[in-house]
């Protein structure tokens, strides 16, 4: 019997095993791969603030950035630059491993290639059935929490709800003596997202994209137009992919069972990040297992809680970013254009980065004020997109049953 057993052996999973460890929990992991940190589809653009939080001290950091560069349809460019430090490159791969060794040296027990099929909440625990290497099992936790990514059934199944809203990323590493990070935007090289190229360590680089449909064969045709500019070299390209949430799960708890992270969809909708937000709810999902273990208490009624801290964290943002995403995927290359025309000849974008409320990780302010700078706003709303606004009612998304305990509206 385990006090917890963890469901994923990403950063999430494996950072809420080893602060439960350390409170003095027992507590195992469970995770589908043959190793962690494998077959990682991940640009591990972090800030400063997550990288003190959550990072190990040990863990690497590959390159420092304070610019970018950023290119609309052909002929429109904009730097920004900040005097300060804005972010991390970290290797992903190496973060979760790390995370995933403090982990078992606070005890944790991790138990590979053992994909969990079914939890089933019961009065006095929760049964939990995993194909294991030799065989499929049964272990017993107190509780469970399901960090296992975005695309799990199990939230499902468990009557949580679905995430039916999704942009397809696809990213590959290559060869490149760039120093600068690169972001496009063009409805034509990725339709309804962006496309980014990012140096790492030295002569290496990821080049990637997220778009509505289609992501792999989009890369491609990014890849042969940077072979073609010069910015990389000709090789044979590991394309990953992966589905990247846009909305959250209608209900993120139930007895004895959380869910956090990509499987509960707190990503940031504007750029499909996912690292700090599901850290943050990875605390507030600790916090509030501890709480109920104290007092014994593992029901939804008090497991609620940690939805109504997870929605205060980061709900605003997430509503936020969502809207822009619903105008972005209805704007055409030419209000992009003028969008970086007008940004540029009234330098609308150095008010905005040197703004108070500027944030790497929290986007939902600075995004209000872009849209009330009222040339901008002529140009990127649409009939198209107040249609498609004035469908968003909250955070909430529908689902058979009970109404979550927690929910919150925020376009009062």
């Amino acid at each position: 019997m385990y006090d917890a057993i963890i469901v994923g052996a990403g950063p999430v999973g494996s950072y809420i095993a080893f602060s439960l460890a350390r409170a003095g929990y027992k507590v195992a992991v469970f995770e589908a791969k043959e190793t962690v940190g494998s077959k990682v589809c991940c640009t591990g653009i972090i800030s400063q603030e997550c990288y003190a939080w959550f990072c190990p001290e040990d863990a690497p950091i590959l390159r420092k950035v304070s610019s970018a560069k950023f290119f609309g349809p052909p002929g429109r460019s904009l730097t920004l630059e900040k005097d300060t430090i804005q972010a991390y490159i970290i290797d992903r791969a190496t973060i979760d491993k790390t995370l995933a060794r403090k982990a078992q040296e606070a005890g944790v027990d991790y138990f590979l290639q053992s994909k969990v099929m079914s939890v089933k909440p019961e009065k006095e625990c929760c049964r939990v059935e995993a194909n294991c290497p030799r065989q499929s099992q049964e272990f017993q936790a107190k509780a469970v929490v399901v960090a296992c990514g975005f695309g799990s059934i199990l939230p499902e199944r468990l009557g949580m709800g679905k995430i039916n809203e999704f942009i397809s990323g696809a990213q590959t590493e290559v060869n490149t003596e760039s120093r600068e990070v690169e972001v496009y935007f063009d409805q034509e090289l990725a339709p309804g997202g962006f496309a980014w190229m990012v140096p790492t360590s030295s002569g290496k680089g990821l080049v990637g994209l997220m778009s509505r449909h289609n992501a792999h064969s989009f890369l491609k045709s990014l890849l042969s137009r940077l072979i073609a500019e010069g910015k990389i070299s000709s090789k044979e390209f590991e394309i990953k992919q992966k589905a990247i949430p846009l909305r959250t799960l209608p209900r993120t708890y139930r007895d004895r069972v959380l869910v956090v992270g990509e499987a509960a969809g707190q990503v940031k909708p504007t750029t499909g990040g996912g690292i700090y937000f599901g850290l943050l709810c990875a605390e507030l999902a600790v916090n509030t297992l501890h709480e109920a273990f104290l007092i014994g208490d593992l029901s939804s009624r008090q497991l609620c809680h940690y939805q109504r801290k997870w929605q205060a964290k980061i709900g605003f943002d997430l509503c936020i970013g969502y809207r822009a995403r619903v105008i972005y995927d209805t704007i055409s290359n030419t209000q992009i254009e003028r969008v970086f025309d007008i940004a540029r000849s009234d330098k609308i974008y150095e008010q905005l980065l040197n703004g108070e409320d500027f944030s790497f990780d929290f986007h939902g302010k600075l995004l209000s004020r872009v849209l009330r700078q009222p040339k901008l706003l002529m140009n990127l709303v649409t009939p198209k997109s107040l249609l498609s606004l004035s469908g968003i009612s909250s955070l909430r998304q529908g689902v058979s049953g009970e109404a979550p305990e927690a929910d919150i509206v925020y376009d009062k």
